[in-house]
């Protein structure tokens, strides 16, 4: 079942969404027992909105071994965290600052499977993980690398305003242990990955994140990015495919 989140003129709602309608439901549908209402929509009249309003985005890095290059593989997943007010959806503009752009540095997409959390908890163990997952959908974690590379912390690099891309919707139905993961830039592809190389799979992570932070509803997790990405310049349309899910699409702007 996909799961949206979109505006019609100044209201915010959530639904269902079934071909090219959506089933309106009375409320965040993340974060109680919502229920359909009379009210359905053409997509074509309303604006997408990311399907989710984390209060953290917590993302994983180093967690596919084609991504680690000559780093050694972590024992446990290394989490850090994006600003959930950096959140953009689909065909929202990602936008480099300038500080960026205007010094030519390396901006970079990951393609990455992110889930939401449905049940919140603390020290949930790796049995019962899969219960706390409401659904996953198609995550960029837009990355400057020379920031990232140099900066003592991935702040800079990785929770700049909009920078963090979640979309098109929440799909309950995903085998996140064996899902394909693929990037484009431009229609070229760039990232192709299955999820079954992920060094720490999903509850692994679940468990070990909420040992040390409690884990909320509508809260998001980026489980890590595979390969090489290749760079992304203005104008680029960098798209990321998830099976089962969909398919992420934004484009590049140099901030003006």
């Amino acid at each position: 079942m996909k799961y949206v989140r979109f505006k019609s003129g100044d209201n915010t709602s959530w639904g269902i969404l079934e071909g090219n309608k959506i089933n309106e439901l009375s409320d965040n549908y993340v974060l109680s027992e919502s229920k359909t209402t009379d009210n359905v929509f053409n997509v074509e009249d309303v604006s997408m909105l990311s399907p989710v309003a984390p209060g953290k985005v917590i993302a994983i890095g180093l967690n596919y071994k084609s991504h680690l290059g000559d780093k050694p593989a972590p024992e446990v997943p290394e989490p850090f965290f994006k600003l959930p007010d950096t959140l953009i959806g689909n065909n929202d503009n990602i936008i480099v600052p300038k500080e960026a752009s205007e010094n030519n540095l390396t901006v970079q997409p990951e393609a990455e499977l992110c889930l939401v959390i449905g049940k919140g908890g603390k020290r949930i163990t790796q049995s019962d993980a899969l219960s706390h997952v409401f659904g996953y959908t198609c995550g960029n974690d837009v990355s400057v690398r020379d920031w990232q590379q140099n900066d003592l912390q991935w702040w800079r690099a990785k929770s700049c305003d909009t920078f963090t891309v979640i979309g098109p919707w929440i799909e309950t139905e995903v085998d996140a242990a064996n899902t394909q993961i693929i990037c484009r830039i431009n229609g070229e592809e760039v990232q192709n990955q299955n999820t079954s190389d992920l060094l720490h799979k999903v509850p692994k992570i679940i468990e070990f994140v909420s040992s040390m932070i409690t884990l909320n509803a509508g809260d998001v997790i980026m489980t890590g990015t595979p390969g090489k990405p290749k760079n992304m310049y203005d104008g680029d349309r960098v798209e990321v495919e998830i099976e089962g899910i969909g398919i992420l699409s934004n484009t590049i702007k140099n901030e003006s």
